[in-house]
Formats: C-alpha cells, sequence, structure tokens
C-alpha cells in the first residue's frame, strides 16, 4: 500500500481511487451478463492462468471457477509472485506462455 499512498500522498489525490468500488457495483449488469456471455462464447479456447499466489486481490479461491468457464485450460501458480506477476516472476511468465501457445 505504500506505493499507492506515496504516488496519491491526499485524500484529494484519491479521490480516484475511492470511485472504483461505486463503480463496479454500478457495473453489475455488464458483470452479470459476462459472466453467461463469457462461458459461451469463450469456454472452449485455450486459457492459460497465471497466477500469482500471494496477490491480495486476486485469491487462489477464484482459479476453481476459472477453471468452470474453460474447460481447456492449464494454471501455473507462481508461488512468490503477488499482485504485478510480471514483475515477480517475468520469467516464469514468458515460459508458461511460450509452452501453452508457442
Amino acid at each position: 500500500m505504500d506505493h499507492y499512498r506515496k504516488v496519491q500522498p491526499t485524500p484529494e489525490a484519491r479521490k480516484g481511487i475511492a470511485e472504483m468500488p461505486k463503480q463496479i457495483t454500478a457495473a453489475r449488469p455488464l458483470l452479470d451478463r459476462l459472466s453467461r456471455d463469457v462461458p459461451a462464447r469463450l469456454g472452449a479456447k485455450p486459457a492459460l492462468f497465471v497466477w500469482g499466489m500471494k496477490d491480495l486481490g486476486f485469491r487462489p479461491s477464484m482459479l476453481s471457477r476459472m477453471g468452470a468457464t474453460f474447460s481447456d485450460h492449464v494454471a501455473v501458480l507462481l508461488p512468490n509472485a503477488r499482485h504485478y506477476i510480471q514483475e515477480d516472476a517475468p520469467d516464469e511468465i514468458a515460459d508458461a506462455i511460450a509452452k501453452r501457445f508457442g
């Protein structure tokens, strides 16, 4: 959180961040439609889930729902990666993409 506080050091600077949860809640109809349409349209496409196991926002428990959505998937778990997986495990991500789609 220090990273975000340094970039947005005052309450005035953080107004956009405070707005985001409201926008997500307001997007509920769109998100409900996507929860129906994505599996129907994309569920059979090959998928790669590269998951930071220390990510506080995207919990590992979400993987089961994603796995149920995409029948042809591979999951690569990055035990030491946090939210910005590309910074924490760039080589592992590149390898996973090359193996899955190369």
